[in-house]
């Protein structure tokens, strides 16, 4: 088989491209609004894997792995894969409750948030203590632990203002926590360069 094909995923290809429909963003956007955690939008991004495109690494085609396990302890939510003249490139993805906030009022990780970092901590562990079993058994081509990750957590209208510079600081090289309406923003320049394309 191809070295550009994940074999055991092939049925994980995100067929459509990387640019979401405007409707279907809409239609994401009204499941938002009307979610109280984040287990509807999860199988709403499962049925709908191109409004996660956005995330992936730059590159040609990419696939959405939909709850993949890791060993028999750890589940993403998401894990993307996209094709690049280097390889394959990963990017981890861990809902958490629209519902919830990303800060205490003291300016510290709330519990979820610091459950779902502490998760991605844990895979990147698992994989660099099982990288060859990922890549051959679980059909991960080239992943490592340095893949990129990314926590969605809240709603943009709840963070307090004067924790704004706290709250960009959760960010670091190696994962990026963002709220919905953030992810909804990365889908929508992504439908907009669609309709450049097509109009």
């Amino acid at each position: 088989m191809s070295r550009h094909i994940l074999e055991k995923w092939m049925h994980c290809e995100v067929a459509a491209g990387r640019e979401p429909a405007a409707q279907t963003i809409g239609d994401f956007e009204r499941a938002l609004g009307d979610a109280t955690d984040e287990r509807p939008l999860q199988m709403f991004l499962a049925s709908f894997p191109v409004l996660l495109a956005p995330l992936a690494q730059p590159g040609g085609k990419i696939w959405c792995l939909d709850r993949p396990r890791l060993g028999s302890e750890f589940v993403p939510d998401f894990l993307l894969a996209s094709i690049t003249s280097v390889g394959f490139q990963w990017t981890l993805i861990e809902l958490e409750s629209p519902a919830e906030r990303a800060l205490t009022r003291a300016g510290l990780p709330a519990k979820k948030l610091a459950e779902a970092l502490k998760q991605v901590r844990d895979w990147r562990t698992w994989l660099t203590d099982n990288v060859a079993y990922a890549r051959s058994e679980l059909g991960l081509k080239d992943i490592d632990s340095t893949c990129t990750a990314f926590v969605v957590i809240g709603r943009r209208d709840v963070i307090d203002p004067k924790q704004i510079k706290t709250y960009r600081a959760l960010s670091t090289d190696s994962v990026t926590v963002m709220s919905y309406d953030r992810l909804l923003e990365h889908m929508n320049l992504a439908a907009r360069g669609r309709q450049a394309l097509n109009g």
